[in-house]
Order: C-alpha cells, then sequence, then structure tokens
C-alpha cells in the first residue's frame, strides 16, 4: 500500500499504535507537540519541516521562509498554551545558493525568535536540491492544553477572523494583482504565532485547543475525535478583507474561511461561563474571541444551518495526497 492511499492522517494513527511510548512522555503522536513531565513544569516540543516548492509560494522572499519557518513551530507551542525556550534549526540548501540568501533566512528566523522570546539555540547545515528548512521547537508550561479535552456542553471558539492564508494562496498561484489586498498575502507569508494567546487560555480553562494549519474543517474532525465528541459549527468568521475578495472574484468566501489552512489562530474549546473573561484578557492582547459553535454528545462535525445539522465534510490539507493547498504537518 502506498502513502497516497492512506494519508498523513492514517499514518499518524498508524505511529500511535506501532510506538508504545514512555512513563515519561505526557502527550505523544497526535497532538500540536509532545510534552514530558519536568517535575511541576512540563517540557513541550514540536517539529516541522518546510520544502521550498511545497510551502512558500512564488514570491516569498528569503526573510518570509526564515520567519514562516520559525512561526509553524512556535504556533503548536501557542496551541498547547506554553512559553517558548528555545528554537533550532536543520538547514538544507542547494550548493549554488547565493551567501546573501541565506543571511537573509537568518535574519527571518532571528527576527521570530526575538519577537516570541525564543532563543536560537543551533542545528545543522545540509546540502540538498531545494531549499529545506526543517524547525524544532521546544517550550515549557504548567497546565497544557491538548486537542482531546473538550467537554459536552462547551463553547467552541477561535481567535480573529479566517481565511486570509487560503485567499492569499489564491492571490499567487493564479497570479491575481495584489492590489487592495496586500493583507492576505502578507498573512500567508508572514503568518503570527498567538504565544499570549494559548497561555491566556491554558490559564483560564480552555479544556482543548488545536492551532489552525490545516482548515478550520479538517481541525474541528481532529478535536472531535481525540475529545470523542461532536462540534457543532453555528457561524463561520471569516474576514471582512476575505468576503470582499470573495465577492469581486465570484468566489466562495466559505471555502477559504472552512477548508483553506495556514491561519494559525487558536481552535478551542472552553466553558460558556469562561468566555467573557477570556475575551476581555485576549482583547488585552489585541486580540477578539469568535464563539463560532457549541460541543455536543456524538461524533463528528456538523454544521447548523436554518435550525438543521448537515455533515461538515473532513476536508482540509492532508500531506502524501494531491490537493492545491500547501501547509506543515507532523506527528506532534
Amino acid at each position: 500500500m502506498k502513502l497516497s492511499e492512506l494519508g498523513e492522517r492514517k499514518l499518524v494513527e498508524l505511529i500511535r499504535k506501532w510506538w508504545k511510548g514512555d512513563g515519561r512522555l505526557e502527550v505523544g503522536v497526535g497532538d500540536d507537540a509532545a510534552v514530558l513531565r519536568m517535575g511541576e513544569e512540563r517540557l513541550v516540543l514540536t517539529t516541522d519541516v518546510l520544502f521550498q516548492h511545497s510551502h512558500f509560494p512564488p514570491g516569498t522572499s528569503p526573510e518570509q521562509m526564515g520567519w514562516k519557518a520559525a512561526v509553524v513551530n512556535l504556533s503548536d507551542l501557542a496551541a498547547m498554551g506554553a512559553e517558548p525556550l528555545a528554537l533550532l534549526f536543520s538547514l538544507a540548501l542547494p550548493s549554488e545558493t547565493d551567501l546573501r540568501v541565506f543571511r537573509r533566512i537568518m535574519e527571518g528566523m532571528e527576527r521570530a525568535a526575538r519577537k516570541y522570546g525564543a532563543a536560537l539555540a543551533g542545528g545543522d547545515l545540509s546540502e540538498n536540491e531545494e531549499i529545506a528548512i526543517a524547525g524544532f521547537a521546544v517550550g515549557r508550561g504548567r497546565r497544557i492544553l491538548r486537542r482531546g479535552g473538550a467537554k459536552v456542553g462547551d463553547a467552541l471558539a477561535v481567535t480573529g477572523k479566517l481565511g486570509r492564508a487560503a485567499a492569499g494562496l489564491y492571490i499567487l498561484t493564479h497570479s491575481l494583482p495584489v492590489r487592495s489586498y496586500r493583507e492576505l498575502v502578507r498573512a500567508l507569508l508572514e503568518p503570527e504565532a498567538r504565544i499570549r494567546e494559548g497561555q491566556i487560555l491554558a490559564a483560564e480553562g480552555a479544556t482543548s485547543a488545536i492551532d489552525l494549519s490545516d482548515g478550520l474543517a479538517a481541525n474541528l474532525w481532529q478535536l472531535a475525535r481525540e475529545s470523542g465528541v461532536r462540534m457543532v459549527l453555528e457561524r463561520i468568521p471569516t474576514h471582512p478583507l476575505v468576503e470582499r475578495f470573495a465577492r469581486e472574484g465570484r468566489l466562495d468566501a466559505t471555502e477559504f474561511s472552512l477548508f483553506g489552512g495556514e491561519d494559525y489562530e487558536l481552535l478551542f474549546t472552553i466553558p460558556p461561563d469562561r468566555v467573557e473573561e477570556v475575551r476581555k484578557k485576549l482583547r488585552r492582547v489585541g486580540r477578539e474571541l469568535s464563539v463560532i459553535g457549541r460541543v455536543e454528545r456524538g461524533r463528528g462535525v456538523a454544521r447548523e444551518v436554518g435550525g438543521r445539522l448537515l455533515p461538515v465534510p473532513d476536508r482540509g490539507y492532508e500531506h502524501f495526497r494531491k490537493q492545491p493547498q500547501s501547509s506543515s504537518g507532523g506527528l506532534a
């Protein structure tokens, strides 16, 4: 059987069966990051690899490559509610790469590490036919968020509005004029890690969380499966600029906000009586909380439309399957 017949998610399920784990490991394969117990604290570990032709669309600058390689790893720490400690990178490049390009990639990594308080701790260099960047992030925390903690009765929510990165990818891959949509392209090429937001969620009682890398629908399914519940989507928080872009291009904005990936906002569940307190604290760090649904008994993901529950397909980015959207993925 070929990997293309299985896809990334089935492969992760197989690895979870093959690897028996270790008594020191609190969270293993299948979450945003792995967690090791270190006394009262938890050490949080994650890794992601990005390839030039898969993850960096035409027009991506070397600085943006370095920035994004850092942020996709830091975003996994954010989803766990962890504080970043360090970043390491293994960087493979063609031997004919200009030194200035190499330096600019380093500058992008350094800028992201500095912004989010992580030390650049080293890594490895190698030769390859295309640029490939494998990042490794280390963080710490006391209360760690997981994908598997959602409870029946919880509110379902996200930080911010969705769809900008997917719309930005559409613009670049269809060679459309950027004009007034630079924000959409920038959201794709220079994503943000919601570190402070994740720490707020962990401190204020969120029951589960995941970063939105593969698309809202796919990540809802991941939360639902890991928590053994049904996620009911009542509204989709599409970014207003995405709605405008979709109207002008006669496109479906829902495709961007529900099935597009790489928003790197946080999708989470939380008891209803904690929503307003979390909303207030998120506003202090410049983010909005959008309640988008609820958690019910059952399985899977449904969308409430006109009082009816319609199934939401488990569709989004998945490695080893042919699809237009690119994102990062991994075992943790």
